[in-house]
């Protein structure tokens, strides 16, 4: 940009946008999508926490999957600063060299990170599966989706030949077009896998949030092909970065997003959502704790009054206001747990 153009008093852009250098647009890009991510994972893991007290294999999974995300991040915005997205002519030898490390590195890290996505949302659906087809076919994808991860990561990091392996602009490849459409066709059929498999488990229950993954890796494949088939390297490979990144990071984030359906509902509880518990031994005519969504909590926690998010409620029943208690059914099996069926004038004084 000429800086001439700016104004004074004027910050200069973080980053710079010319004819030769559109790398600015890769970093807004990575930050954007890596912003996002964070605020989501982050989320999940917090009401994963604090609302069902525990945290699961599928949960270190995604943190460790959000976490190699961030590392590769960072070695893009490097590749950025020595060439990337800039016209090959324009860059130094030492820039140009550097750029292929950052990037040989990007692609096994984001390997990494996509796998680790994917075998946390697999688990988490296998954890819903006890026993039948359903069951042998979530372990089934759960072993497709590693051996294509350990898979790829051994063939993006041979790629080239020794002793420079990252050196894909001089040095002797194999077929890096074939390559990362084998590597971009599986990545979209395992995704397929976790669409369709819930959907034929809870039947009627439509499990979509996936279904952007597909299409993100298409365009990575497109765009792939471009890269590869290019003699301009530092400048088409800002492209397929871009969609490195969006692959890498809706992957995370529909990954995380099931969970927060819970927080949502736990946030706002409704009529058909709540159980009257006693609470700290007080009794039955002096105070209620109203428990939203008692029945998706173990049953140890319904025993020790434990039923998520509680709101105390104080007051007296009147001798007059019996009829309030109409319709109320004590559970056998849990002499702390009412359920309403109707109510007609309940009064708190």
């Amino acid at each position: 940009m000429d800086m001439s153009r700016v104004g004074a008093g004027a910050l200069p852009p973080i980053f710079s946008i010319s004819d030769d250098d559109h790398g600015g647009y890769a970093a807004v890009a990575v930050y954007t999508l890596l912003l996002l991510t964070v605020v989501v994972v982050a989320t999940r893991l917090s009401a994963r926490y604090y609302i069902g007290r525990i945290i699961q294999v599928d949960d270190f999974l995604l943190g460790g999957a959000t976490i190699a995300g961030l590392v590769q991040s960072v070695i893009v915005q490097l590749a950025i600063s020595h060439g990337l997205g800039q016209r090959q002519d324009i860059v130094s030898t030492n820039n140009l060299d550097l750029f292929q490390r950052y990037l040989y590195v990007a692609h096994i890290l984001l390997i990494l990170t996509i796998a680790l996505s994917k075998l946390s949302i697999a688990l988490l659906f296998k954890s819903l599966m006890s026993k039948g087809v359903p069951f042998y076919a979530s372990w089934s994808l759960i072993g497709v989706i590693t051996a294509w991860a350990v898979a790829s990561i051994v063939a993006l990091a041979v790629q080239c030949s020794s002793p420079h392996p990252w050196d894909f602009v001089d040095g002797k490849c194999i077929d890096q077009a074939a390559l990362f459409r084998a590597i971009g066709a599986i990545n979209m059929i395992t995704d397929l896998g976790l669409i369709i498999l819930p959907c034929v488990v809870l039947w009627g229950y439509r499990y979509q949030r996936r279904r952007g993954v597909p299409v993100a890796v298409a365009f990575q494949i497109h765009y792939y092909n471009i890269f590869t088939g290019s003699h301009d390297k530092t400048w088409t490979a800002m492209n397929a970065s871009i969609w490195d990144q969006a692959v890498m990071n809706i992957s995370i984030i529909t990954t995380a997003i099931p969970s927060l359906g819970r927080l949502a509902v736990e946030l706002q509880p409704n009529v058909g959502a709540f159980a009257m518990t006693e609470n700290h031994g007080v009794r039955i005519r002096d105070k209620y704790a109203l428990s939203s969504l008692a029945n998706q909590y173990p049953h140890q926690f319904i025993e020790q009054n434990r039923l998520g998010t509680h709101t105390s409620v104080h007051g007296s029943v009147e001798a007059g206001d019996t009829e309030s208690m109409e319709g109320l059914v004590r559970d056998g099996m849990n002499q702390n747990v009412v359920t309403i069926q109707q109510t007609i004038d309940f009064k708190v004084e």
